[in-house]
């Protein structure tokens, strides 16, 4: 239990630094002239949040092969083991819980806080987003008061 805790605070300390840090440079560029930047802005933020799953998928591959905990259910033993992970974390970032995979021991707490981790982290991007967006909206709109 004590690893899965420390595992725990290091992901979502990980991810809040992470995520932070890719939201500074992304508001930097709002101030540079690019083309699509929210095109932009909203891909990295995608892949973004795909790196945070893979590092708990990664987390929760670690503590199963330690044998602190499983996963149960629909997961399939051969050789698309990690997927099962990957595809469990998902399930837990997004808070979705589809329920088709179970996780046992100490995998409940760590699917948990993902789940508490995740919805922070995308609400955060979607704030973001909106601010983005209204900034956006804004230059476009005082730009075209100056022309009319």
């Amino acid at each position: 239990m004590v690893a899965s805790l420390l595992t725990c605070a290091l992901l979502v300390s990980a991810c809040l630094w992470l995520h932070s840090l890719v939201l500074r440079r992304l508001w930097s560029l709002t101030k540079l002239t690019i083309k699509r930047p929210m095109l932009t802005i909203l891909f990295t933020l995608f892949g973004l949040h795909l790196f945070e799953v893979l590092l708990y998928a990664i987390a929760i591959s670690f503590h199963e092969y330690a044998g602190f905990g499983w996963l149960a259910g629909a997961v399939d033993q051969s050789s698309n083991w990690f997927a099962d992970q990957f595809y469990f974390s998902i399930a837990s970032y997004t808070t979705l819980g589809i329920g088709d995979i179970l996780p046992h021991g100490s995998l409940r707490l760590i699917s948990g806080v993902e789940a508490l981790n995740g919805l922070i982290l995308i609400a955060w991007s979607a704030s973001f987003t909106y601010l983005v967006m209204e900034r956006f909206w804004g230059m476009a709109h005082l730009a075209n008061d100056e022309q009319g």
